[in-house]
């Protein structure tokens, strides 16, 4: 299996592990870790990203979804390492946001 390299680009520190071995991941680093980890983490090539970001206790409820996405686009997952002085190319994954739902069923698009 592979490394991804984790970018964050929030302002808040994130300690977490798996299989016994633990990860910090501080604002502004980049710290490489197993694929595995990473997909256990942030829900790296899952579509579904709910249970992970309850998993972190960004969410709680359904209705906390897009700020929970919001909060999930400050990292940045890439297989390739970053090169000093230059920030991710905009190819890795990021979380698009989820579509807005009016009453009625019909559902509108997201701007981003």
């Amino acid at each position: 299996m592979s490394n991804i390299f984790v970018t964050n680009n929030s302002d808040q520190d994130l300690k977490d592990g798996f299989g016994g071995v633990f990860y910090e991941f501080k604002p502004g680093s980049t710290v490489e870790i197993p694929e595995e980890f990473a997909t256990h983490i942030f829900g790296y090539k899952e579509d579904d990203k709910m249970k992970y970001l309850a998993r972190l206790g960004w969410v709680k409820t359904t209705n906390e979804l897009k700020e929970g996405l919001e909060r999930l686009s400050k990292w940045e997952l890439s297989t390739q390492p970053p090169k000093k002085n230059q920030s991710l190319s905009p190819l890795v994954e990021r979380v698009p946001l989820p579509a807005s739902k009016r009453a009625g069923g019909k559902i509108l698009q997201a701007v981003a």
